[in-house]
């Protein structure tokens, strides 16, 4: 595990996430931390997150070096300990006795907050955990970590014709969320197998994803590049929901959409969506048929009225 060396655990969580009291007994958040550790571990590749636990544990770990290891541990513990929060918050409304599930009354002036208020705050812990999550992300792209470049999912989206968050988001915004992002890998092989294969035939399919690229390709690749974003989205939020896109994206689609992510996204948001993006699909994928389509049968350059001679007594037609 990646917390409570020395039995520090609360201290390490408190400068995390900074709304953790070094007070609290570490030992009542400690299986949400496993939880959580799992859950990133899954995320970023079991090779990333082992190299930062092998570090934590060694005798070269020290709060104050600023080596890359250091560098990567902190950016790993930050989403486990924020997921963790989360979670461990969540759970804890109500106390779970012999005699039943309780709600405890606080003493003095404080008292327990409203339904609304709980889930706003589910809202802001759960988009603070997306961010450092980002955060996170950022750090192993911009850094050269070999275990990244090697992970499970580094080598999926080598496979994607859309490569990065940037070429993404020139066809569909994501509000600059690396998490979106990587969740839409699977999606985009998918789409690219299920739909741009087809298309374009199982040849041309893989010379497109060769390097360097044909350049007569050129043109059917861009127009894939437009159609796997938006097919997608379109895959994610049928299987999944709207919920998983960053908020901004989801209160553009909802009417009553009031900050939170919860009750309040309804069905006609997600229809909504589904209809502005397939809309914009279909037509990506006609142009990229139509690209293919003028590749494989180009226009012939002839003239389809003959130049006649003034000074003859006939014509050609």
């Amino acid at each position: 595990m990646i917390f409570n060396k020395n039995n520090e655990g609360a201290a390490e969580l408190q400068r995390l996430v900074g709304n953790y009291f070094r007070s609290n007994d570490f030992s009542a958040i400690e299986s949400e931390i496993k939880s959580a550790a799992g859950v990133v571990r899954r995320l970023i590749g079991p090779e990333v997150f082992d190299r930062a636990e092998k570090y934590y544990n060694s005798t070269d770990f020290g709060t104050q070096n600023d080596t890359l290891d250091q560098r990567l541990l902190k950016a790993i513990q930050a989403p486990v300990a924020q997921l963790a929060m989360v979670r461990f918050y969540q759970q804890n409304t109500l106390s779970h006795e012999d005699g039943g599930r309780k709600v405890k009354i606080n003493e003095g002036s404080e008292k327990m907050p409203w339904q609304w208020q709980y889930d706003r705050d589910d809202d802001a812990l759960l988009d603070k955990y997306y961010r450092v999550l980002d955060d996170l992300y950022i750090f192993l792209e911009e850094n050269t970590v070999s275990e990244w470049q090697e992970s499970p999912l580094r080598k999926k989206l080598a496979a994607c014709f859309v490569k990065d968050l940037d070429t993404f988001q020139e066809v569909f915004p994501l509000e600059d969320s690396h998490r979106m992002f990587y969740i839409l890998v699977p999606f985009m092989l998918e789409v690219q197998d299920r739909i741009i294969r087809p298309i374009v035939g199982d040849e041309e399919f893989e010379k497109m994803k060769t390097a360097p690229m044909p350049e007569e390709l050129a043109e059917q690749l861009a127009a894939a590049k437009r159609c796997v974003p938006l097919y997608a989205v379109i895959t994610a939020v049928k299987r999944m929901s709207i919920k998983v896109l960053p908020t901004m994206i989801v209160r553009r689609f909802s009417a009553s959409f009031q900050g939170s992510r919860g009750g309040n996204i309804d069905d006609a948001a997600t229809q909504a969506l589904l209809q502005s993006v397939e809309s914009e699909a279909i037509d990506a994928k006609k142009e990229l048929q139509k690209a293919v389509t003028k590749r494989r049968q180009p226009v012939r350059e002839a003239d389809l009225v003959p130049q006649n001679s003034r000074d003859k007594k006939y014509f050609m037609t």
